[in-house]
């Protein structure tokens, strides 16, 4: 007898998550266009340094964003943003491309993945980086919100040595 009951309602709910992710073509076109706005915020940002990287943190990232950086470490925001200071870190150059949008919930969340290239300075060390990103954003009382920033450093594969 409860075997119906169970599958009516697993049934109901997994068509409730398939329609959740169906967004149309122009809300889609809508979200990316705010996103990368937010976006170009951050780069154009980070490259003008002094306190503008720390105020982006402070607009865009949730209290309670999880984030995981490409040593592994999984920093609060209170740390990313001492990370941030001015006279600590210095972004030199960043170019971000292939940006992949997927939005659900009716155009209020969005997972952006991106790639990066460019050399920071933190701590006086200059390094040059390359990496793929996701973020997973929520629209807020009108407002995005990144909840989720995820780095993945790529690492050149060594050349293996000609065969003798």
């Amino acid at each position: 007898m409860r075997k119906l009951p169970l599958a009516i309602f697993l049934g109901l709910v997994l068509t409730g998550s398939a329609t959740a992710q169906t967004v149309s073509k122009a809300k889609a076109e809508e979200v990316r266009k705010e996103i990368m706005a937010i976006e170009d915020d951050k780069l154009a940002g980070l490259l003008r340094g002094g306190s503008d990287p720390v105020d982006w943190i402070k607009k865009y990232d949730a209290e309670e964003i999880a984030q995981t950086n490409v040593d592994g470490s999984m920093p609060t925001k209170a740390q990313v943003e001492e990370g941030l200071r001015p006279g600590f870190f210095k972004m030199h150059s960043m170019k971000q491309d292939g940006h992949n949008f997927r939005v659900y919930d009716n155009g209020r969340v969005a997972v952006v993945t991106y790639h990066a290239l460019g050399e920071l300075e933190r701590g006086g060390k200059v390094t040059p980086r390359e990496s793929n990103f996701s973020d997973v954003w929520v629209k807020e009382n009108g407002a995005w919100l990144r909840v989720l920033h995820d780095e993945r450093e790529i690492t050149k594969k060594a050349e293996t040595a000609p065969a003798k």
